[in-house]
């Protein structure tokens, strides 16, 4: 029995809380791959506006640097997906994703089961949105 459980905690372990989003705000084009999407930080000199993005990661176990890592890759496959060449980001950085906590069973409570929680943390992640652009003269 244990074996089975440590392999579905080792196996979560690994997996980021993630979500992104990309909302039209132009013309779609033909996609590109999320390797040619670019982040800048300042308009470049000739672009258009395509999709407003957002992206955000989430883990206990994850360093800071990998889950801005995952928030970036993800908000570039949503550009990437619209047919953007860029990203000009509006914000990068940590998010309050909400919280976690450890419940544990107490003893019954008239005829009921008691639940209550042992422990809890501040889930924080990072995240990253901005406007998916397609640059044309940089």
């Amino acid at each position: 029995m244990r074996t089975p459980l440590l392999c579905l905690a080792l196996a979560l372990a690994g997996c980021a809380v993630t979500s992104e989003t990309a909302v039209l705000i132009g013309t779609p084009r033909s996609p590109t791959t999320p390797e040619q999407v670019k982040l800048y930080t300042t308009p470049p000199k000739r672009y258009v506006d395509i999709a407003l993005v957002s992206a955000d990661a989430a883990h206990d176990f994850m360093s800071k640097q990998a889950l801005l890592d995952k928030s970036i890759q993800n908000a570039k496959a949503q550009a990437a997906k619209v047919g953007a060449n860029g990203i000009l980001l509006d914000s990068l950085g940590d998010a309050q994703l909400g919280s976690a906590g450890i419940a544990t069973l107490a003893r019954p409570v008239g005829g009921a089961l008691a639940f209550g929680t042992i422990g809890t943390t501040n889930r924080t992640g990072k995240q990253i949105s901005g406007r998916a652009i397609f640059v044309s003269e940089e």
